[in-house]
């Protein structure tokens, strides 16, 4: 008997076909709904307690979500690559009395001017009155521009292929660069780029656990493995990685029943001082001295209840390191330049509460940087040539300042011609003119050593003249910082400013922008409600 086929078997297969095809969809629509909630709005209410330049991509985002959600009063947006968060210091310009501005940093290390110009729409979306773009020759991105006889030509291709690689395409911007170059790039890169595109977790996988570690190591483990020092600081100075000088004198904020410190020798001899209050430290009259030895390195746990009794009241310690004092290159502390003793190294939080404030964007004094303004102008030159210059071009750690600095060198014999990087700077430029919010262009302090190899060069004077008329044919302006800061000392290298430097350059950098913080409503910026 043969099966008749009729319309109701039809009827019966077609339908088939829409339930799994309507629930295809549904599951698609509520994995990207979920990934949503989960990977970009629940993510980031998780407390930030990363560092300074600890975790970059997360710290940028969770930056910019921030600012976002807060907008109290006039706001001015500090962007740029490190150069930028090596420049000023806006916890510091926010704490004058008198103030016609909030600043507020929207920055992370290696920004280039096409990163920035894929982020505009997100800039706009802080609610900024005015953008400031710390620049940098540096920024330039040097290594796709080759010389051609009297002429820099910019290797394009090479940057398209090589910027689809870059953590800021993949992690902030794949579908927008997709728009833009998706057929000159490789099938591999278009894949990884379009799943990155639908999945924030395929975005944010790279640093999805950089906030959980660290939150279990404040608040669950013994401090004992940190990336930046956050305990309170001792008068001495320390370094960043916690490391004493040979005497460290610190106020204890909180006293905790312990704390840890890392001996570094075998057989070291410490010497505890512990003083009532600053009178009895400034007369040298502690309450309770104590020498204690130590026979292994390593971690050890201080009671200070051992140290100073417990009967003693006491608010300042003096730890002074006797014997066997290691060098900052013995603790990987340095590779290069002058070497100096250290003392002993302290945990994460010592003699300090854990703060709840989020400081991934603040930065602190430390010995890595103080320790150049002790030097004399010499000593630092002879120094900094050790550091930062010696055979840099066989050392992978300064293989970017090296290209930047042959640069210099070339731009001296080349006319100047726009290319990519520097275009996008305009186009930035437009888009901000168009949405009304005020843009100035500042090119950040140069140290004068390295400065020098392009200071009087015909390519310098040429970029900057054109940068400056074209920027105010939009209505922009074009601040000249680059020998604002003429003290080499105040440079960590060819132009990150240390953190003295940094303070010193906050007041240069503040009065140039005051007659570009006007509001037409107000004379005065007063909080917003």
């Amino acid at each position: 008997m043969e099966t008749d086929p009729r319309l109701p078997i039809t009827k019966s297969r077609i339908g088939i076909k829409w339930r799994v095809f309507l629930v295809t969809i549904c599951l698609l629509v509520g994995i990207f709904a979920l990934d949503r909630i989960l990977f970009y709005d629940l993510y980031f209410l998780f407390p930030n307690e990363t560092e300074w330049d600890s975790s970059p991509w997360y710290n940028f985002i969770y930056k910019t979500k921030s600012l976002q959600n807060q907008k109290k009063e006039h706001r001015t947006i500090i962007t740029g690559s490190s150069v930028a968060l090596y420049s000023v210091l806006p916890d510091e310009l926010n704490q004058k009395e008198i103030r016609k501005t909030k600043y507020d940093f929207f920055s992370h290390v290696a920004m280039s001017p096409t990163d920035l110009y894929y982020y505009k729409e997100t800039l706009l979306s802080t609610s900024p009155d005015v953008v400031v773009y710390l620049h940098n020759f540096a920024d330039l991105q040097w290594e796709y521009l080759d010389q051609k006889q009297n002429s820099l030509i910019f290797q394009e291709e090479i940057w398209v292929k090589q910027l689809a690689d870059r953590y800021p395409t993949k992690t902030i911007y794949p579908t927008q660069y997709l728009k833009d170059y998706w057929n000159r790039i490789s099938r591999k890169s278009f894949s990884k780029l379009a799943t990155k595109s639908m999945f924030y977790v395929s975005r944010f996988r790279i640093f999805f656990w950089d906030p959980i570690i660290v939150y279990i190591d404040n608040h669950f483990r013994s401090g004992r493995k940190y990336h930046l020092y956050q305990g309170e600081i001792p008068i001495e100075g320390i370094w960043s990685k916690g490391w004493t000088k040979e005497i460290a004198t610190i106020q204890c904020s909180e006293q905790r029943k312990g704390e840890s410190i890392f001996i570094q020798k075998p057989n070291t001899d410490v010497t505890f001082q512990f003083y009532q209050n600053q009178k009895t430290l400034d007369l040298k009259t502690p309450s309770v001295t104590i020498q204690k030895s130590f026979s292994k390195t390593g971690w050890t746990e201080i009671q200070w209840k051992d140290l100073a009794g417990k009967e003693i009241v006491w608010q300042i310690v003096q730890i002074h390191v006797n014997t066997n004092l290691p060098t900052a290159k013995e603790v990987n502390l340095i590779r290069y330049g002058k070497d100096e003793s250290v003392g002993i190294r302290l945990s994460h939080f010592f003699c300090k509460t854990l703060s709840k404030e989020n400081y991934s964007y603040s930065r602190r004094s430390f010995w890595d940087d103080t320790r150049f303004i002790q030097m004399s102008d010499s000593e630092f030159r002879e120094e900094y040539f050790e550091r930062m210059i010696r055979d840099s071009a066989n050392r992978n750690e300064l293989f970017r300042l090296h290209k930047v600095r042959e640069a210099k060198k070339t731009v001296n014999a080349v006319d100047f011609q726009p290319w990519k990087e520097y275009n996008r700077i305009l186009e930035i430029s437009d888009y901000f003119q168009a949405n009304k919010i005020p843009f100035v262009l500042v090119l950040s302090p140069e140290n004068p050593i390295e400065f020098a190899f392009y200071k009087d060069s015909q390519w310098r004077k040429d970029w900057i003249n054109d940068l400056r008329n074209k920027l105010e044919k939009r209505g922009h302006v074009l601040i000249d910082h680059t020998e604002a800061v003429k003290d080499v000392r105040y440079f960590f290298d060819p132009h990150h400013l240390t953190y003295e430097g940094a303070s010193f350059y906050d007041l240069i950098f503040a009065k140039s922008l005051e007659p570009y913080l006007s509001d037409p409503k107000t004379e005065t910026f007063q909080e917003k409600p």
